[in-house]
C-alpha cells in the first residue's frame, strides 16, 4: 500500500522518476522532507485536481544524483520534495500557470512552456512569477 501524501496524491507519485528509473538511481524521499511533500499536495496539488480533475506530477521530488543529472538547480525545491512540474491532458499550461497565480499560495510559479514549475515552502512563499526565457528566466507569465 502506497503512503498517501493527500486525499489524492501518495508518496508513489512524488518519488516517480524516469530519469532516475533509466539510471538506476535512488529517488526515495526522505523522511525529514515529508512534510514539505505534503504541504505541496495540500496547498497546491489538490486545488488544482479540485479545479481541473486528475493528474499526477511530471516530476516532483529529485535526490540530488538526479537532480544533478538532469541539470536542475542546485537551490531546487524539487529536492526537498516542496516543488512538482505539471502539465494536464487537455488544459493550457498558460492558462494553468494563470489560474494558479490567481488562485493559491506558493513560493513559485514558472510557465516553462511544456508544464509549470509550482512550488510551496512554509514560510517562504513568496508568490515569484517567472517564465522560461531563451536566456534563463524573466519576471511575469510572459
Amino acid at each position: 500500500m502506497d503512503i498517501k501524501l493527500s486525499k489524492n496524491f501518495t508518496l508513489q507519485e512524488c518519488q516517480y522518476s524516469e530519469y532516475a528509473k533509466k539510471h538506476n538511481l535512488d529517488n526515495t524521499l526522505p523522511l525529514l522532507w515529508y512534510p514539505n511533500a505534503r504541504n505541496l499536495a495540500n496547498n497546491v496539488l489538490e486545488p488544482i485536481r479540485k479545479r481541473y480533475g486528475a493528474f499526477s506530477p511530471l516530476s516532483w521530488f529529485r535526490s540530488c544524483k538526479v537532480n544533478k543529472g538532469i541539470g536542475g538547480s542546485q537551490t531546487s525545491d524539487h529536492m526537498i520534495g516542496a516543488a512538482a512540474d505539471i502539465c494536464i491532458a487537455g488544459v493550457n499550461n498558460m492558462e494553468l500557470a494563470e489560474w494558479c497565480v490567481k488562485n493559491l499560495k506558493f513560493k513559485q510559479v514558472i510557465f516553462e512552456k511544456n508544464w509549470v514549475h509550482l512550488s510551496f515552502v512554509e514560510g517562504d512563499n513568496r508568490q515569484q512569477v517567472l517564465h522560461k526565457t531563451k536566456d534563463g528566466y524573466g519576471i511575469g507569465l510572459c
